[in-house]
């Protein structure tokens, strides 16, 4: 357990800091503290050096209609006499019927208590928010029965609505929020609900990674701790709050600056976990089959129900989940693309932690989940990391010489990797020292941070200053004092404002690397490396020298001062899920009796930043004509957006998540099969002829030697080895690693 009392009591200093700085509970200074026990620990946005890059901006462009739900109407009152014994309440609804044909309207406790301090406020003059019923009729449902996709626009049941807030005045401004509740990223847009407008993206990290990576990680938080359901709710809720107020700062308009009391909507979409953990219901029963979920409609409730600190009467809006781990997220992604208008056969895979896949057309559209785990994230990867500054996102290997070039997160340019730093072999080059080697009590030596400042080169500086200034050469010790504060000035500028080099690799990177290696004969099929040499490729590591790792960037090329490599462990962890991702197609695509598709769709905030020639390399999907392979932005987010701006699209969203037949993978008997078929790459049995001219053109430049070290591999890939064949491959892995 993590808790307060495992760090060390908070100084004196400490606490002047934190009272004059305004300090969150629990929040301390880590050079003020140190560990005694275990603890969980968060650095906040603001203090990272390098923040998270959450790539959920708004997808590509699409054409919505904005109807809003949620509407603004102007309403004068006259004044009120002796004759006429109505409540004003009941004046006011009696004329929004007259002037705006409303009727059957009910009212917010919040709008009502505003109701008359709003008329006496601008002589009886009001604008009225109105949150209209987006309720699909019966007619829709029976549409859907029918497995037939509709033609005209789903009926709307037109009546009713509720009246949650009251201004004095005129005014024509309207605010929501449509937010993306993933797995590990959170994203949200500020929009103008009578002009679609977007005034403000943000983004930021779950608060509730810390609980678990994945969603079967946060599941098993709630059954393991008693208090976790809620723990994670609130941590959820927390951050989005945060994420509100980071979108009212950021927010422009021309009617002044924004506050969270000025949104009036919010639509939330996630999976099936994250949307009951946003509910505050324990997601236990999604941990095993039937896999039952709570609710499977849309959820409207109040935003000061889930203690959201937004407009007080302001509505929330989960639109419908599928079915198992398929949830208002694959929704949104359904409305965006909207594939069940489609003649052709359309995949739309959103990948991300938990991966969703969609395949149909308008005749009939089948979903699936894949659990892809954390891989494509960076997670469970050497040298991985998520999206940050420093992270290698593009990879370039030469399928001739191996030579490898890299792309980092912040950097325009190309990286061409140099195993030498100056022409001298980089052992003996590049000598990286570490804090934990630095003697602080050596002589003529100090120390900054994990930064020493050498004496004699200080002495050195000086004595060449002095030898111009003073002919008889003495030393200066004030000269010395100033070189001392000018070299700790230079080397605390360096540990600010370091250079910026590769730190690590992300899931885009990983995904390139391995499939470049994979074009250019390093990796095999079955994913292992092929016995070659090479100063990059390093075998005969882990126990029994059966694993080998090639090289990236090498030490002097990144900011850690060690190779940045791929790992056996990195490709069969990517393995592993890019297997999970193309079976979960594959199934859907046996269901419907077809050998390919027409087109695909890459969704997502991390399909979005997947090449799709190193996705299909990989075999993360199925071969499809490369020019019909898209990516397609967070769709989930983009349909969040079309829910809340068009009340036509969330009455379609409640339709089209009827209308989808959900197929669950975890218990369909031929997911084993499809799946261990689909860790090959690109895959041991399924061709695929888009990519012929491509693996031939790279296979043509291999030296003999690779190409009968790939041979050999291919041909011993079909047995298992002999115990002596297995000693005497150890034997010479061992040899070549000593020579």
């Amino acid at each position: 357990h993590s808790l307060p009392e495992h760090l060390s009591a908070p100084g004196e200093r400490e606490q002047r800091y934190a009272a004059r700085y305004n300090f969150p509970p629990a929040a301390r200074l880590s050079c003020a503290c140190h560990l005694v026990d275990d603890v969980v620990i968060r650095v906040p946005e603001e203090s990272q050096l390098r923040k998270q890059v959450v790539r959920k901006a708004a997808g590509v462009d699409r054409t919505i209609t904005v109807d809003a739900p949620m509407r603004l109407y102007y309403v004068e009152l006259p004044t009120p006499d002796l004759k006429d014994h109505r409540g004003d309440w009941e004046r006011l609804r009696a004329e929004l019927a007259a002037l705006h044909g409303l009727i059957d309207l009910r009212i917010d406790l919040p709008a009502l208590r505003a109701c008359q301090p709003a008329l006496a406020a601008a002589g009886r003059a009001v604008t009225v928010t109105v949150l209209h019923n987006t309720l699909p009729l019966p007619e829709a449902h029976t549409a859907a029965a029918a497995e037939t996709s509709p033609i005209q626009p789903v009926p709307i049941a037109e009546l009713g609505g509720e009246v949650i807030r009251i201004q004095p005045g005129f005014h024509d401004a309207l605010y929501g929020i449509a937010v993306d509740v993933g797995t590990t990223t959170v994203a949200g847009h500020l929009c103008h609900l009578r002009s679609g407008e977007i005034l403000a993206t943000a983004s930021r990290m779950n608060p509730q990674v810390p609980f678990g990576e994945d969603l079967m990680s946060r599941v098993s938080y709630a059954m393991m701790n008693a208090d976790g359901v809620e723990r994670m709710h609130r941590a959820i809720i927390d951050g989005l709050n945060e994420l509100v107020e980071e979108l009212c700062r950021c927010a422009t308009t021309g009617d002044g600056p924004l506050t969270p009391v000025d949104i009036v909507e919010m639509v939330l979409v996630g999976n099936t976990t994250m949307h009951h953990l946003l509910l505050g219901v324990s997601p236990i029963e999604l941990g095993g089959a039937p896999f039952s979920l709570v609710t499977h409609d849309a959820v409207d409730m109040k935003a000061r129900d889930l203690e959201l600190h937004i407009a007080p009467g302001a509505n929330i809006h989960v639109p419908p989940c599928e079915a198992g781990h398929v949830g208002a997220d694959n929704v949104g992604v359904l409305v965006a693309e909207a594939p069940y208008a489609q003649n052709t056969q359309m995949l739309v895979i959103d990948i991300g932690t938990n991966g969703e896949i969609l395949l149909g057309n308008k005749a009939q559209m089948l979903s699936a989940s894949s659990p892809t785990g954390p891989a494509f994230e960076g997670a469970q990867i050497r040298h991985g990391m998520r999206a940050a500054a420093g992270a290698i996102e593009r990879v370039r290997v030469d399928p001739a010489t191996l030579d490898v070039k890299f792309k980092i997160i912040g950097q325009d340019e190309w990286v061409e990797s140099d195993q030498t730093a100056d022409g001298s072999p980089l052992a003996e080059a590049i000598a990286p020292v570490h804090a934990e080697t630095i003697d602080t009590e050596t002589i003529g030596t100090e120390v900054i941070g994990t930064e020493a400042i050498d004496a004699e080169t200080v002495d050195a500086d000086v004595n060449e200053r002095d030898s111009r200034a003073n002919p008889n050469g003495r030393n200066n010790g004030a000269a010395r004092a100033d070189a001392v504060a000018a070299q700790r000035r230079r080397k605390r500028d360096e540990l600010l404002n370091p250079t910026l080099r590769a730190v690590g690799i992300c899931g885009s990177g990983i995904i390139e690397a391995i499939a470049e290696l994979f074009l250019a004969g390093v990796i095999a099929p079955n994913g292992r490396f092929v016995e070659i040499a090479h100063p990059r490729l390093r075998l005969g590591l882990g126990d029994g020298g059966g694993k080998a790792e090639f090289v990236l960037a090498w030490p002097h090329e990144t900011n850690t001062g060690d190779a940045i490599t791929v790992h056996s462990d990195d490709i069969r962890a990517i393995q592993l899920g890019k297997a999970a991702l193309y079976a979960g197609a594959k199934l859907l695509m046996n269901r419907l009796g077809l050998a390919s598709v027409d087109s695909i769709m890459l969704a997502g905030g991390f399909g979005s930043y997947i090449d799709p020639i190193h996705a299909m390399i990989l075999g993360l999907i199925p071969d499809c004509d490369l020019a019909h392979v898209q990516a397609v932005g967070n769709a989930a987010g983009d349909g969040a957006r079309m829910i809340l701006l068009d009340k036509q699209k969330r009455a379609e969203a409640s339709w089209a998540a009827r209308w989808v037949t959900y197929v669950e993978t975890a218990v369909e008997p031929s997911f084993q099969h499809e799946f261990v078929g689909a860790i090959n790459i690109p895959h041991a049995t399924d061709a695929f002829p888009h990519l012929a001219a491509m693996l031939s053109a790279a296979q043509a430049q291999w030296p003999p030697d690779r190409m009968l070290a790939m041979d050999a591999m291919r041909s011993g890939g079909s047995r298992r080895a002999s115990r002596s064949e297995r000693t005497a491959r150890r034997e010479r892995r061992t040899a070549r690693r000593d020579a």
